[in-house]
């Protein structure tokens, strides 16, 4: 019989025991450190990405500010002598009765005094949109009425799909929301051209948001354009001066609201508009 006393095989073993649970120990305790270190590393990366789009942002939201600011200033000072020579060519117009080149001419320098004092209010809604006078507004209505006002601008092959769900009222400026609801319908029947479809879906989400949606079938927005879609004075388009999506956009947000474009090169594009409820009493 061998004796334990004095460190024996048992007192050995023992401890072995102790040195493998304290390299276990270690083991385990060191692969949570990496674990939390990792979860860190991941953390980090997603702050500095977060931090980098936030400096993005406030950057994009400094430059439109100033442009905002330019186009005011350019709006105002324009807008003064084209009423005057859009009077002078009405005045003209008058006198030769519309007869001959005169009168042609004088035509021609009228539509385009109005095309411009067009562009030039569109400058200043962007500029400084109207703080929006709030109260319950049904949507459909306002859709249905912005849709009989720009119909025209669609070709005879484009079809209109309406897809109401339940109750449609936000709270809005009936006006503004309009100015809205035009843009995104101009914008839908330019995208699907001669031919094509356009929904306009109105729906709930959750208890705090309805939702206008406005989606056409035509070639859909490059993805390198959907960043900058809402910025003033960017156009995918060969004509138009890249402003309506701005101001829908400038609308939108004084509603305390939101907008989204959602799109695939060929499957076409939808802008969502979310905005406050409004409730029944």
């Amino acid at each position: 019989m061998i004796s334990e006393k004095g460190g024996g095989p048992m007192v050995e073993r023992l401890q072995v025991e102790l040195l493998n649970d304290a390299f276990n120990s270690f083991q385990e305790a060191s692969r949570q450190l990496e674990t939390q270190y990792a979860r860190l590393e991941r953390r980090v990366a997603s702050l500095k990405k977060e931090l980098a789009e936030k400096n993005r942002a406030l950057e994009r939201h400094r430059r439109l500010a100033a442009m905002g600011e330019m186009a005011a200033k350019i709006a105002h000072e324009i807008r003064n002598p084209l009423g005057s020579i859009g009077i002078f060519a009405s005045l003209i117009e008058e006198e030769v009765d519309g007869a001959g080149k005169a009168g042609r001419y004088a035509a021609h320098i009228a539509k385009g005094v109005k095309t411009l004092d067009t562009l030039l209010g569109n400058m200043l809604v962007f500029a400084r949109v109207p703080e929006p006078r709030l109260a319950a507004v049904d949507v459909r209505e306002v859709l249905d009425e912005a849709l009989t006002a720009v119909r025209g601008c669609a070709a005879d092959g484009v079809k209109v799909l309406r897809d109401y769900r339940g109750d449609g009222l936000v709270m809005g400026d009936r006006a503004l929301l309009s100015q809205v609801f035009v843009n995104l319908l101009i914008n839908a029947f330019d995208a699907v051209g001669r031919s094509g479809t356009v929904r306009l879906i109105v729906r709930r989400s959750g208890a705090d948001r309805a939702e206008i949606e406005v989606r056409d079938d035509g070639p859909g927005i490059p993805r390198d354009q959907l960043d900058r879609i809402f910025d003033p004075f960017h156009t995918t388009k060969e004509k138009g001066t890249g402003l309506g999506l701005a101001i829908v956009d400038t609308i939108v947000k004084a509603h305390r609201g939101s907008i989204d474009v959602k799109s695939r090169p060929g499957k076409g594009a939808a802008f969502i508009v979310r905005l406050a409820p409004a409730h029944r009493e």
